[in-house]
């Protein structure tokens, strides 16, 4: 019989084999968990992942085609209501009304308009077409843009803090912090001129398994602090192209 010596010890053959098939085994299982250790911290580390997660999954984003919001509005002393549409694919419509000043904008894919109170609508100029064109993923609608960046022109990266900035078509580069103990997004940051502009998202609320923010609060320079309440959301409503479009 062949036999395997160690010291004095000396184990017949077929033990020995069997010991070495454990320990291949037991070789294999620590590379496999060591590999989903890894994955796992990977994937915590993430930023993009764990916003994913925190709003309800990719998956669930992926159905959006479109996003009715109506809002209140306070600025310092004044009131208004909001109206916006958004799809997936980057057009918007906006309904402002605040004291006595209105505006309608739209943005149809490649035609921005602006309608100001009973004045006709006129096309944006370039600069104001380049800022829409990056304003459009601005709060929520940003998702549309990180989740699924093959779908626009633009870039994403990752900060040394965490941080994820994102630059949409049109060059304005968004910095947005996630809570900590929410994943959700926390704060969003862009520069308009010389204006920083902040926004701050007080609370969320779900909507069918996804959530949306509920209340967020935006500064821009010294200026008051405008106070958006959203009351009203329908997912996926009934949208057509003329929503989008104005005429002049």
């Amino acid at each position: 019989m062949v036999v395997y010596r160690k010291g004095s010890r000396r184990l017949p053959s077929a033990l020995f084999h069997g010991l070495e098939e454990r320990m291949k085994v037991m070789r294999t299982a620590k590379v496999l968990l060591t590999f989903l250790l890894v994955s796992c911290v990977f994937a915590q580390d993430d930023p993009i992942a764990r916003w994913e997660k925190a709003v309800g999954g990719r998956e669930k984003v992926a159905a959006i085609k479109a996003i009715y919001r109506e809002a209140t509005l306070e600025y310092g002393d004044y009131h208004g209501t909001l109206k916006v549409w958004h799809t997936s694919d980057g057009k918007y419509r906006k309904e402002e009304n605040i004291a006595t000043f209105s505006t309608i904008e739209t943005f149809d894919g490649s035609v921005g308009m602006v309608k100001q109170n009973s004045e006709p609508a006129s096309k944006m100029n370039e600069m104001e077409l380049r800022m829409n064109l990056s304003r459009r993923f601005a709060n929520s609608n940003s998702m549309f843009f990180v989740f699924f960046p093959e779908r626009h022109h633009g870039k994403i990266t990752v900060a040394d803090d965490g941080s994820i900035v994102f630059v949409p078509e049109g060059g304005i580069d968004w910095h947005v912090t996630l809570d900590p103990a929410t994943g959700l997004p926390k704060t969003m940051t862009h520069t308009e001129g010389a204006r920083s502009v902040v926004v701050s998202f007080e609370s969320y609320e779900t909507f069918d398994g996804l959530k949306l923010e509920k209340e967020i609060h935006r500064t821009a320079g010294e200026g008051p602090v405008a106070v958006i309440k959203f009351t009203k959301t329908v997912i996926n409503p009934p949208v057509e192209s003329s929503l989008f479009a104005q005429n002049e």
